[in-house]
């Protein structure tokens, strides 16, 4: 419904649309292909695919703990990673053995997991996946990198206060972490 307006309008008639809801007290019905729009507006998410619910309930829950790989890549932007299986709260990726919520996969099994752009770090300190930026985009608060690891392939690192230091260029050489938890 907000398509058609500007970025910061659009913004603002969220903040409105929000606001007039609460304040009414009515229940809404919100049809949207805009990610940011529903989870900044509901609270309440239905992800639907070909006309068959996915997974439904509060945005911060859907963000944090999709059901499936359609509705980790719907719903934000998101890295999808094979590891091998270790053991309740650890996996095997890239020959790195990392602590993760296996969520009751056997060990030996290979898990998919997500990695959101934010909870990676471009980190020359931790020094755990090597890899070569291919693309540097400043947005602002946040600069993203698409990072060429050899061994996970392309990741999306959103890295935050990309003012407060020196930006990396496509070409660079880039450290890749989780960040802690």
């Amino acid at each position: 419904p907000l398509s058609n307006l500007d970025a910061k309008l659009r913004e603002q008639m969220r903040t409105e649309i929000r606001e007039l809801q609460q304040r009414i007290g009515i229940t809404t019905v919100y049809v949207t292909h805009d990610q940011i729009e529903a989870m900044s507006i509901s609270d309440l998410i239905m992800v639907m695919n070909a006309g068959v619910v996915e997974q439904v309930g509060r945005p911060a829950e859907i963000y944090a703990n999709p059901r499936s790989r359609f509705v980790a890549d719907f719903i934000g932007k998101a890295n999808f990673v094979d590891a091998e299986v270790v053991d309740a709260t650890h996996v095997r990726l890239g020959g790195k053995l990392l602590d993760v919520r296996t969520h009751g996969k056997p060990a030996g099994s290979t898990a998919t997991l997500v990695l959101r752009p934010e909870a990676l770090r471009i980190d020359a300190q931790q020094r755990l996946f090597e890899g070569r930026v291919r693309r540097a985009m400043f947005l602002g608060s946040i600069a993203e990198y698409l990072v060429e690891v050899p061994q996970l392939g392309e990741l999306i690192v959103d890295h935050p206060d990309p003012a407060a230091g020196e930006l990396l260029a496509a070409g660079d050489s880039a450290w890749v972490s989780p960040a802690p938890g």
